[in-house]
């Protein structure tokens, strides 16, 4: 290889690098409520309360619309029934989710196979395969930039995750390996997001006082495979009759708003309406943001 020829290819090596370097990573959306969206983390969490269900998670970046242009994500799931003659789980996901300019939309088909370990106890094997779009708008992103552009750009991809979910008795643990594909969204210039390798944790114990009154704490771990750095979130879920209440602690990453609270109702264990409000703060400089205020409704039968 001659001097030019090796010239030419550090360019290109160069120029691969600073493109790569352009490409936005775009994580897993994480709700507030995650102890009610176990299978959209999961989906090999299809089946292990044995009953179908149907359940809608909504967000609000803040009530009055300050803090963000487009402050709304929503999440609706189906699980379908497992029982011990009919072990194979299946559901569906779909996730509309806005930020900044841009808005992503996902929909997801999922397969669980459950062994059943002892009366009370079940292991779990799920996999969920989606196709997810993602839309830029471009007069946004460039308003505050002196070359602006009209119109939006888009790109549709695949992408899977796969997960396992373990029941013994009152104890429950899974673990998700999401973005197995790496969906990389081919938009214009510097508006490229890649979906990230991640694994997700999560495990929680339920301390039954009554045949009314329990108290559910857990905790929620997400690590990209690649740099980044672990979160942790660690709740507490009490229901007192058809009552619910929470707190759940996020400060390790989010010091503006490291606590939300959460209040809903349970009637019969087979509705249950959540709320979940942030207790916001002042951080290293940064102004208290507006809370933050997420809804879940499940419906099982």
């Amino acid at each position: 290889m001659n001097l030019k020829q090796l010239l030419a290819f550090s360019l290109l090596l160069l120029a691969a690098s600073v493109s790569k370097a352009q490409v936005t990573p775009q994580r897993m959306v994480i709700p507030r409520l995650y102890q009610q969206n176990y299978f959209y983390l999961n989906p090999a969490f299809a089946g292990a309360e044995r009953r179908k269900e149907l359940g809608v998670n909504g967000h609000l970046n803040s009530l009055n619309g300050r803090g963000s242009s487009a402050p709304l994500s929503v999440i609706a799931h189906y699980q379908g029934y497992v029982s011990n003659e009919n072990p194979n789980g299946i559901g569906m996901v779909a996730v509309y989710d806005q930020f900044g300019p841009y808005w992503l939309g996902k929909l997801g088909f999922s397969y669980t196979k459950r062994f059943r370990l002892g009366e009370q106890s079940s292991l779990a094997f799920g996999a969920q395969l989606a196709a997810e779009y993602l839309n830029v708008d471009l007069a946004e992103m460039t308003r505050t930039e002196e070359r602006k552009m009209v119109g939006h750009d888009n790109d549709l991809r695949p992408d899977v995750d796969a997960g396992v979910w373990l029941n013994v008795r009152n104890f429950y643990a899974g673990a998700t390996f999401a973005s197995l594909l790496e969906p990389t969204f081919n938009l214009v210039e510097d508006a490229e997001h890649e979906g990230i390798r991640e694994l997700l944790v999560t495990a929680g114990y339920k301390v039954a006082f009554a045949p009314e009154f329990s108290l559910t704490p857990s905790f929620l771990m997400s690590q990209p495979l690649k740099d980044g750095k672990q979160e942790y979130q660690f709740g507490t879920m009490a229901n007192i009759k058809f009552l619910t209440a929470g707190v759940n602690y996020r400060g390790q990453f989010d010091k503006t708003a490291p606590w939300n609270v959460s209040a809903g109702v349970n009637i019969k264990d087979n509705v249950q309406l959540m709320t979940t409000f942030d207790i916001t703060k002042e951080a290293n400089g940064v102004a208290k943001p507006d809370p933050q205020v997420e809804a879940n409704l499940r419906v099982r039968f």
